[in-house]
């Protein structure tokens, strides 16, 4: 800090009668003009100026609009003997944090730096919490890498203005002239009997060098999509160009060695330009992966060339499980709906197709066979005692009786499952919720909570929408949130006890999820409760 005031006295006075080591402060130099000072501040820096208005050369309103532009988180503190209100006006327009007359009361003086103090301690705490965010952040870069790469991959982000805003947070390249996707299937699990200790060393290290394969001079990102399962995202250098595929693939087989390397089966999907398109890419990988059935394992696929012996798109396989789920969840519009994107996936098929659509039907009766023993049910009591299923497959021979069976014998395969776990599901969401309600102080999770009620996680998140309209984390909020408003009306309460009491550890989280939900911080909210 520096003092500034042509009165010798005055400046001297303030210096000698105040303990600004008690303060944390340094007196860097007394100026006895606006020029002067202004010369102190731009060889030593100031967080605090203390200055006259009246003085030669410059005036303190000068001084301190100057000092305001070197440093525009300098504190202002102006003192004048003059009690004018044009001068107050022009320091409350230069944001001055203290505006004293003279003569100095000291008692004044100091009430006005112990704010100051409290203040500069506030700051500087801030900027320590977002230089340590802003480190842990750096550090934690190739995770969120990884987990961003994995959610569109498995399309929970599809929008593609947030893919490009996140990236651009993490500092990630993006594929200016399109993409290839690579997917790495291991057919001899870890965890294989006949696999020896040393076949197993050499398997983790396929793990790590793969790890540290991604964004090999910014050339894409490699990860991990499930267990034996592995994604490399492999950026083009220009469009239409050369494709560096056959190098990359030559130079995993060649450097990432297994104990089996005929067992790495590579899928490579056709180029896409836009990262939201990584699902589908994801999807065309799987459909050409399925063809090891016929060629073998250790194979490289591209999608293109195994075009001419798919049945079906990478759609399709979207549509199916969308349409297993809807049938799992007994959501029969959903059912429905996915049935006629199916059948008309068919209807751009050429006749030659037939048999592959008849297996379609076959896979679906199986998998609904499957759901209705899984329910403890009977076939007899969902299709009938004479339902003859299999036979009416082979009877097929025009698309229109085959959307008519998909439909009849799904939709009356998830009614019947609905009404059974209508009941059921009645008596899950009153446990989730009362789980909800009297445990929202822990830090519940949705996997924990599937534990604790011995179902999948994404069983109940399914059922606890349908049923409830909002997902079980926006509920849980919302309960969290009640229980904070309540707390805040309680001032002996301090706002990181609220936010332990409602299950956040972090209290900027806690605020944020806050003024989220009701637009002003929790701070606010209880000044306006108190008030009111």
């Amino acid at each position: 800090m520096i003092i500034a005031d042509d009165e010798r006295i005055q400046r001297e006075g303030i210096a000698k009668h105040v303990d600004w080591q008690a303060y944390g402060m340094q007196i860097v130099g007394l100026a006895k003009d606006g020029v002067h000072a202004l010369e102190l501040i731009e060889k030593n820096g100031v967080d605090l100026l203390i200055t006259d208005i009246k003085m030669p050369k410059m005036h303190g309103l000068e001084l301190a609009e100057r000092a305001q532009q070197l440093n525009p988180q300098v504190k202002i503190l102006i003192i004048s003997g003059y009690n004018d209100f044009e001068y107050a006006r022009a320091a409350i327009e230069l944001k001055a944090y203290a505006f004293l007359l003279k003569p100095i009361l000291f008692d004044k003086l100091m009430q006005e730096l112990d704010k100051i103090q409290s203040l500069f301690l506030k700051e500087q705490h801030r900027q320590h919490t977002l230089a340590s965010l802003k480190e842990q952040i750096q550090e934690s870069k190739p995770l969120l890498a990884e987990k961003l790469f994995q959610h569109i991959l498995h399309g929970f982000l599809r929008d593609e203005e947030m893919i490009h805003n996140r990236m651009c947070t993490l500092s990630l390249p993006l594929p200016e002239n399109g993409y290839d996707t690579l997917l790495l299937q291991i057919d001899a699990p870890l965890d294989s009997p006949e696999m020896d200790a040393k076949k197993q060393l050499t398997y983790l290290q396929f793990l790590d060098q793969l790890a540290r394969f991604a964004a090999i001079e910014q050339q894409g990102q490699a990860f991990q999509t499930k267990e034996n399962e592995f994604a490399i995202v492999l950026y083009a250098s220009e469009p239409d160009g050369h494709s560096p595929v056959p190098d990359v693939i030559r130079e995993v087989r060649e450097n990432l060695l297994l104990p089996y390397n005929e067992m790495l089966t590579i899928s490579i999907s056709n180029r896409k330009a836009r990262l939201s398109q990584l699902h589908e890419a994801y999807k065309e990988c799987e459909a050409a992966s399925r063809q090891k059935f016929y060629l073998g394992k250790g194979k490289d696929i591209y999608y293109l060339d195994s075009m001419t012996e798919q049945a079906f798109s990478a759609n399709s396989d979207v549509f199916y499980e969308q349409l297993i789920q809807a049938v799992e969840i007994g959501n029969v519009n959903q059912v429905e709906q996915t049935i006629e994107e199916i059948c008309k996936e068919f209807t751009q098929m050429s006749s030659g197709y037939k048999p592959f659509i008849k297996a379609f039907c076959f896979r679906t009766m199986s998998d609904l066979i499957r759901i209705i023993h899984e329910s403890n049910e009977k076939i007899e009591s969902v299709f009938g005692e004479e339902h003859r299923l299999w036979d009416r497959i082979y009877s097929f021979d025009t698309l229109p009786e085959i959307h008519e069976w998909l439909k009849e014998t799904a939709v009356s395969a998830c009614r019947h499952l609905h009404a059974k776990r209508t009941r059921k599901n009645t008596t899950i969401i009153e446990t989730i919720i009362q789980n909800l309600e009297t445990r929202y102080h822990e830090p519940i999770t949705i996997d924990e909570l599937a534990k604790r009620i011995h179902l999948t996680p994404n069983y109940i998140s399914n059922i606890f929408k349908e049923y409830v309209g909002e997902s079980i984390i926006d509920y849980l909020t919302k309960v969290r949130m009640k229980h904070a408003i309540r707390l805040l009306t309680d001032e002996s309460v301090r706002i990181y006890e609220v936010a332990e009491q409602t299950g956040y550890n972090s209290t900027s989280y806690f605020s944020v999820v806050f003024k989220n939900m009701y637009g002003i911080s929790p701070k606010e909210y209880r000044d306006q409760s108190l008030k009111s």
